[in-house]
């Protein structure tokens, strides 16, 4: 009897034996998906600092990502990420418009035009007496429109995406 007690101590119990099976394959299962996931993601290299990754464009259509610091002056990196992304796709797609008329060089790569959504109503300024109450929205968006159009340009000069 004494053997068998110490037998019973050293043995795990069979439903404790299939848990314990069931656990050690789903983490098995979850570290190959990391790895997995982990080789699959291309490796980014550190940004400077302030300097923003700006995905332009939907699903549909051409998209692409610009890095760009905004100014010092800009206060509201949001409203500036708008301004690039809705400035560099209208300008893209107005210069290979431009450029297919005119019989040159014709990029097909063109945002989708139901992406494109000018955010002017949003970010337009507003007053509250004598002050501005959305300055740095209203600021951002329109530097980041100014930066969106001359990278837009710029890159499609050089015939590739920034």
């Amino acid at each position: 009897m004494a053997l068998a007690l110490t037998l019973g101590a050293c043995a795990p119990l069979p439903q404790q034996a299939d848990a314990d099976a069931a656990a050690a394959a789903s983490a098995a299962s979850a570290t190959q998906a990391a790895q997995a996931a982990r080789a699959a993601a291309k490796p980014v290299a550190p940004s400077p600092p302030g300097e923003q990754r700006i995905v332009i464009g939907g699903t549909n259509g051409f998209h692409t990502t610009v890095k760009t610091t905004p100014p010092s002056q800009v206060c509201d990196t949001d409203a500036f990420a708008d301004g690039v992304r809705y400035g560099y796709a209208l300008t893209w797609n107005r210069l290979i418009a431009e450029a297919a008329r005119s019989g040159g060089r014709v990029d097909k790569r063109k945002f989708d035009a139901s992406a494109v959504h000018s955010q002017d109503d949003q970010y337009k300024i507003q007053w509250d007496g004598k002050e501005r109450t959305n300055a740095c929205a209203s600021d951002g968006y329109l530097i980041g429109r100014i930066v969106g159009t001359h990278l837009a340009g710029l890159n499609l000069r050089d015939g590739k995406p920034s």
